[in-house]
């Protein structure tokens, strides 16, 4: 064999040995393809797990926390109802209300707000056709991330129709 005849059939054989590796990883992956394919489902389906689990997790906390959060409430709404020193029952209330809402609470009611009866106790007043307006409030809810701890105690008036309606 001529050194011109070993090197034409050299390039043939990687060619035929490239092929045939390919097929065979080809084959395989068919082989692997379904069950790589519902590992990451299973992953995907952990990872929604893990996410449901930690919100529950912070619900309990949340929880467990309330006692002390609507504690903390209470003595808000009863310092606001205090005759005594504007500025120092002003800066009670800021600290007091920066706390809830640095754990992640927010209070209700305003005047002026619709009249919602699950964030709304109507202590006073009416409305007309079911709808009605917040029009003095005497004690401000709680919410946390949507959920209505404590619903503000408010008197309620039927709501002003706006002109273009009546």
């Amino acid at each position: 064999m001529s050194t011109a005849e070993v090197s034409d059939e050299e390039p043939e054989q990687p060619d035929a040995a490239v092929g045939a590796i390919r097929a065979a990883v080809h084959a395989e992956l068919d082989d692997v393809l379904p069950y790589v394919v519902e590992a990451l489902r299973r992953n995907k389906a952990f990872d929604e797990i893990s996410d449901r689990l930690r919100a529950a997790e912070r619900r309990i906390e949340s929880r467990q926390e309330r006692p002390v959060i609507i504690g903390l409430h209470g003595v808000l709404d009863r310092i606001r109802h205090l005759d005594f020193d504007l500025a120092v029952r002003r800066a009670l209330e800021d600290d007091l209300a920066r706390v809830l809402g640095e754990a992640g609470y927010q209070e209700t009611g305003q005047d002026g707000e619709d009249y919602d009866p699950a964030r709304h106790e109507a202590i006073g007043g009416r409305a007309a056709d079911g709808k009605a307006v917040v029009t003095r409030v005497h004690s401000r809810g709680l919410a946390s991330f949507g959920d209505v701890i404590i619903r503000a105690k408010v008197e309620i008036s039927p709501g002003l129709v706006p002109a273009g309606e009546a």
